[in-house]
């Protein structure tokens, strides 16, 4: 019977966690918080025109003319490897096509 009466209590904390919760991130947002967002957002800024942001940038597109260009030793071995594969995967289909196969006349 006293379980009853006091069943909705839980619910009632519940509520009041997530008003204090509002109330908490309300204060973060507009105090100190907010200060430190705009900080980190205004050194992103200024980190991504810095030279060594600049030099990723171009590393990374030598990287990605590199892998796309067939006559680099890199484009050149990742064509092979993808061409290797394609061989091992038909002979791995054509394998599994005759072991099925072998079982359906098995069956019959």
């Amino acid at each position: 019977m006293a379980d009853e009466r006091n069943g909705g209590g839980g619910f009632g904390w519940f509520i009041l966690g997530g008003l204090v919760g509002v109330a908490v991130g309300a204060y973060i947002a507009t105090g100190p918080g907010r200060e430190q967002i705009e900080g980190l957002r205004s050194k992103t800024i200024e980190l991504s025109g810095s030279e060594p942001m600049q030099r990723a940038r171009a590393a990374a597109q030598r990287a990605r003319e590199a892998v796309s260009d067939p006559e680099h030793p890199v484009g050149k071995a990742i064509q092979d490897g993808v061409a290797a594969a394609k061989r091992k995967r038909e002979e791995l289909e054509a394998t599994a096509a005759r072991k099925t196969q072998r079982a359906t006349n098995l069956e019959e």
